[in-house]
């Protein structure tokens, strides 16, 4: 189909509502899985608002509000989560906007949607750490840092990838056709 025939996707609410609920499942899960992923010597942090921003931009592409939402969705994930205003409302756009910047060139298929997942929380988790260690909130290494944090929250958050990637991913496609 070519572009001009091709409708406007006007369902933005939709988007947000996913948004929404992805940001406050990430506090019920934490709170939940808390025995098991948030031990002294390791803390695996589920990250599902970034999979919700991977899963819209990826899904529905033609969602022009996701840069801006990312920046309120990450001072509500900062008041609500962290208690310190600023630093996911820098990182969750500018991941945003990275993930912008490859999505001409990732398929929509799931190792790809996985590798974009990854390296996203990769670079989300090194950015925690700078922001960390530039507020002095932080005394750890670098492979502390990976093996501590970095690994259990790979470990979780592949684990819910797993398991909401296939409805989600149906879901947001149905939203973008319909």
């Amino acid at each position: 189909m070519s572009k001009v025939n091709e409708k406007p996707f006007t369902r933005h609410w939709l988007a947000f509502v996913v948004l929404l609920l992805a940001l406050c499942l990430d506090g019920s899960l934490s709170h939940v899985l808390g025995q098991w992923t948030m031990m002294p010597m390791n803390t695996g942090v589920p990250q599902l608002t970034l999979l919700a921003f991977v899963l819209i931009g990826v899904f529905v592409p033609r969602e022009s509000w996701l840069l801006g939402w990312s920046v309120l969705f990450g001072l509500i994930y900062d008041s609500y989560y962290t208690g310190i205003l600023g630093v996911h409302a820098f990182i969750f756009p500018a991941l945003v906007y990275l993930m912008l910047m490859i999505r001409p060139y990732i398929p929509r298929t799931w190792p790809f949607v996985l590798a974009l997942y990854v390296i996203l929380l990769t670079v989300s988790g090194v950015m925690n750490y700078v922001f960390a260690i530039f507020i002095n909130e932080t005394t750890i290494d670098v492979l502390q840092m990976v093996a501590q944090h970095l690994g259990p929250s790979f470990e979780i958050n592949l684990i819910l990838f797993a398991i909401l990637y296939y409805p989600c991913s149906r879901l947001l496609v149905k939203l973008s056709t319909d």
